[in-house]
C-alpha cells in the first residue's frame, strides 16, 4: 500500500514473507515536472535482528554512506553497532534528483527529511506490533536501541522479533519526529561504516572488479580532441600475445589476458588518426584571446538590480579587473574504469560511476539492447569530483565486451586520464565596481565569458554560480554572461562554476578593499549580515586576523555561499626571496545548517582545501596544435602532503535547514591565498595558476 504524507513524500510497506518488514519512500522528482522516480529509500529489518540501510548515492568518499544511516538510525532508535549498508546506483526506482546524479552538494539536503520518515515510520510499526502482541498500550512501549521495552513490566523485543508482525501493518500517515534536542546519532561524530573495509582492502572499487573469464583493455584515443583513427583495418595484433584489437569512438583499444600485456602492446601499435580541419592549430592563446573577443560581446543579461551604470557615475572610487581561469583535469585517484559483460540479450556492468542511469544509456546506445536488459552495477568511487558523471569508459567497455564476447574490463593509463578528460571551462571575467565616499560598494557590473556545461538555454546556470549575485550588500549590481564556443571537452568539476567565480568575486572585492583604504575584512564586514557575517567573523576569530602565527607570513581572507551553505576561509601565506610561495595554514568556518556527522564535514571541508588549493598553486591544462600538453602528475602536479597546509575547521550550528559540504571549501581557497600573497608582496594576481608568477 502507498501513502501521501504531508512532508511532500510516500512510504511504503512491504511483507516479505519470513524475510521481515522492508519500508520505502517516494521522493517528489526534480525538476518538478520529471516522472516520479518510485521508491528511493529502503529499510530492511530482518527476523534475526538485522538492519539494512540501503543508500541510493554514489559513495565516493563524501561519506554518504554513513551520513544517510545515521539519520535513519535516529528515527529508528536502533543500535548504530548493528547497522549495514547497502550501496545502490541511482536507477529506476532509486533514481533521486537530477539526471538520477550523485553531485552537487544534495545528498542530504535532500533526503534528510524522507530517511527521518522511513525511520520513525519503522519505528512507529514495531511499537504497534509489540502493543497488538503484548495486548498492552502503545504509549506504555518505549523503543531503544533496536528493542521495544515495556519499563512497567521490564519486557524486552528485538526488532528483528516484531519484523514480520509489524509488515503486515498499515503505514502511518504522519509519523512523529523526534525533537533534535533528543537526537543521540545525528549530530555525532561517529566512525564511518565504510572504514574497516577500506583498511583491510575489502571495499570493491571499479578497478577491483572481477568477473569470472575476464579480458582486459588499454585504450589509446586520439591526441587531437574529435579526431578519428585512419588506419584500423591495416593495425595487426599478430604475434603480441594480445587476444583482439578493437575500435572504439575516437581511438584503439587493444585487449588481452593482463592490462599490462594489453598496454605494451597499444603503444607498439603505430596508430594514425585524421583530425578536424583546423583543430591541429588550437592552442591556449587563441582560446585565451577568442575569450578576450567575447568579452568585447553584450552578453545575455544574468541578473539586474537597480542602475549600476548610472551609479557608476557617481562613485568616488572606480575599479576595474579582469580575471582568467584555465581548464583543469580532475586527476580522480582511479582513473577512468569500468567492466562489462555483454551477451545478446544482456549487459551487465561494473563501474565506478556518479550517474548510474547515465552509464545505462551509454551502454544501450553502444550495444543496441533495451534499457530492461542492462543491469549497472554501482562500485566505491575512488573519487568523482564530477569526472565521472561522465560515460565515454563506459562505452569502450561495452563496445569491447560485445566485440570479443566475453567479459572486459577497461582501464585507462594516467596519460589518458589527463588528456582525455572533462575539463574544468576556461573563463574570463570583467568586473567594475563604484565605491562611494563612506566607502560601500554603490556599483557591481560582471560580465564572464566562457563554454557552457549545460546546453540548453542562452544562460548556463551552472556558469555563472556566485557570479550572477553576490553576498555583498550593494544597490546597484548587474551580471552578463557570453556563451564561447570552444571545442575542448568539458565537464563538472568539484564546484562548478563557483570554482571560477570565486577566484573573481573574491579577488576583486580584495581590490575594492584596497582602492577603498579599508582592511579587506572589515570591508567585507561592512557589507554582510546575519549569518554570513557570523560566519566571517569566526574565522576571523580562529586565525586571530591581523596576526599570523607564522613570523613573516601574510594573511588573506575570502568568504563563499554553494550548495547552500555558507564558508569563509583565511590563508597564512608567505613568499620567500626566491619567490617560493608557502601556505602555512587554512582556518574554515562554515554554516551548512544543523549537521548530521560533524567529522564527516571536517573531512570535507579538507579535503575541499587541498583539492583547490592544488588548482590554485599548479593547476593548468595548456593546450598546443589541438593537443592536451600535460600527461602525467610530474606536469600536472598536485599538492603532496609534505606540502599540504594543516586546516583548521570550525562548524557554526545555526538551525538552519541542512545544506552541502562537498564543494563547498573550493570556491573561497583561491582567492584566499592570492589575496595572502597581495598582502605579503603586493603582486595581485589575476590569472591563475599562482605557479605563473614571479613575484620578485
Amino acid at each position: 500500500m502507498e501513502l501521501q504524507l504531508t512532508r511532500r513524500t510516500f512510504l511504503k510497506t512491504t511483507a516479505l514473507g519470513l524475510t521481515g518488514l522492508t519500508l520505502g519512500c517516494t521522493i517528489e522528482p526534480w525538476p518538478p515536472d520529471a516522472e516520479s522516480s518510485g521508491v528511493t529509500t529502503w529499510i530492511n529489518i530482518s527476523e534475526d535482528n538485522q538492519i539494512t540501510i540501503i543508500v541510493a548515492k554514489a559513495e565516493m568518499g563524501q561519506g554518504i554512506s554513513t551520513a544517510l544511516p545515521m539519520i535513519v538510525a535516529e528515527e529508528l532508535e536502533a543500535d548504530w553497532q548493528k547497522i549495514k549498508v547497502e550501496l545502490k546506483g541511482e536507477m529506476g526506482a532509486y533514481s533521486i534528483g537530477f539526471m538520477g546524479v550523485t553531485g552537487g552538494s544534495t545528498s542530504i539536503a535532500t533526503l534528510f527529511e524522507p530517511m527521518r520518515e522511513v525511520g520513525a515510520a519503522a519505528k512507529e510499526m514495531l511499537i504497534t506490533a509489540c502493543a497488538n502482541k503484548w495486548q498492552v498500550d502503545q504509549e506504555s512501549l518505549v523503543a531503544e536501541k533496536g528493542y521495544v521495552k515495556h519499563p512497567t513490566s521490564g519486557q524486552s523485543i528485538s526488532y528483528g522479533e516484531l519484523a514480520k508482525e509489524a509488515s503486515e501493518l498499515p503505514v502511518p500517515e504522519n509519523p512523529a519526529l523526534k525533537d533534535p534536542s533528543e537526537f543521540t546519532i545525528i549530530g555525532q561524530s561517529l566512525p564511518r561504516l565504510d572504514s574497516p573495509d577500506h583498511i583491510e582492502g575489502k571495499s570493491v572499487f571499479g578497478i577491483d572488479a572481477d568477473v569470472s573469464g575476464m579480458l582486459y583493455a588499454a585504450v589509446k584515443q586520439s591526441p587531437v580532441f574529435g579526431g578519428e583513427v585512419s588506419n584500423f583495418t591495416s593495425l595487426t595484433i599478430e604475434g603480441t600475445g594480445a587476444e583482439d584489437i578493437v575500435e572504439i569512438p575516437g581511438g584503439v583499444a587493444v585487449i588481452a589476458k593482463s592490462y599490462w600485456k594489453a598496454e605494451k602492446v597499444l603503444q607498439s601499435l603505430e596508430i594514425e588518426f585524421d583530425n578536424p580541419e583546423g583543430m591541429e592549430e588550437l592552442s591556449s592563446e587563441d582560446i585565451s584571446e577568442q575569450l578576450t573577443q567575447d568579452l568585447t560581446k553584450p552578453g545575455e543579461q544574468a541578473s539586474l538590480i537597480g542602475d549600476p551604470e548610472a551609479a557608476m557615475e557617481t562613485a568616488s572610487i572606480k575599479v576595474d579587473a579582469t580575471y582568467e581561469v584555465p581548464f583543469l583535469a580532475h586527476g580522480t585517484m582511479e582513473p577512468m574504469t569500468c567492466t562489462a559483460k555483454v551477451t545478446s540479450e544482456s549487459c551487465e556492468i561494473w563501474v565506478p560511476t556518479q550517474a548510474a542511469q547515465m552509464a545505462q544509456s551509454a551502454a544501450r546506445t553502444a550495444i543496441g539492447l533495451d534499457r530492461s536488459s542492462i543491469t549497472v552495477n554501482t562500485t566505491c568511487l575512488g573519487g568523482g569530483f564530477g569526472r565521472k558523471v561522465e560515460t565515454d569508459y563506459v562505452t569502450q567497455a561495452a563496445i569491447a565486451a560485445q566485440k570479443v564476447g566475453k567479459p572486459v574490463k577497461v582501464i585507462w593509463s594516467r596519460e589518458e586520464d589527463v588528456r582525455h578528460d572533462y575539463y574544468r571551462p576556461v573563463f574570463k571575467a570583467e568586473l567594475k565596481g563604484g565605491i562611494d565616499e563612506s566607502n560601500k560598494i554603490i556599483s557591481w557590473i560582471g560580465k564572464s565569458a566562457g563554454p557552457p556545461i549545460m546546453a540548453w538555454g542562452s544562460i548556463d546556470f551552472m556558469a555563472i554560480a556566485g557570479f550572477s549575485s553576490i553576498p555583498y550588500d550593494t544597490p546597484n549590481m548587474s551580471a552578463y554572461y557570453v556563451k564561447s564556443a570552444i571545442d575542448i571537452p568539458i565537464g563538472w568539476w568539484r564546484s562548478v562554476g563557483s570554482s571560477q567565480n570565486g577566484f573573481f568575486v573574491e579577488s576583486f572585492v580584495d581590490e575594492l578593499a584596497n582602492a577603498a583604504g579599508v582592511d579587506p575584512l572589515e570591508f567585507r564586514k561592512d557589507h554582510l549580515n546575519g549569518r554570513s557575517r557570523t560566519v566571517l567573523e569566526k574565522a576571523a576569530e580562529m586565525a586571530n586576523w591581523g596576526n599570523a602565527s607564522v613570523s613573516g607570513a601574510a594573511q588573506g581572507v575570502a568568504f563563499g555561499l554553494h550548495g547552500g551553505s555558507i564558508t569563509a576561509q583565511i590563508a597564512e601565506v608567505s613568499v620567500d626571496s626566491g619567490g617560493e610561495v608557502t601556505v602555512h595554514k587554512i582556518y574554515c568556518a562554515i554554516d551548512c545548517g544543523d549537521v548530521v556527522n560533524p567529522d564527516i564535514v571536517k573531512a570535507q571541508m579538507e579535503g575541499a582545501v587541498i583539492f583547490g588549493l592544488t588548482a590554485a598553486l599548479y593547476g593548468e591544462i595548456t593546450i598546443e596544435n589541438g593537443r592536451v600538453q600535460q600527461s602525467n602528475f610530474h606536469d600536472y602536479p598536485i599538492l603532496t602532503l609534505k606540502d599540504a597546509p594543516p586546516v583548521e575547521t570550525e562548524i557554526i550550528i545555526s538551525g538552519s535547514r541542512r545544506t552541502g559540504v562537498g564543494e563547498s571549501g573550493v570556491p573561497p581557497i583561491a582567492p584566499a591565498v592570492t589575496n595572502a600573497i597581495f598582502a605579503a608582496t603586493g603582486h595581485r594576481i589575476r590569472r591563475l595558476p599562482v605557479s605563473r608568477y614571479d613575484f620578485f
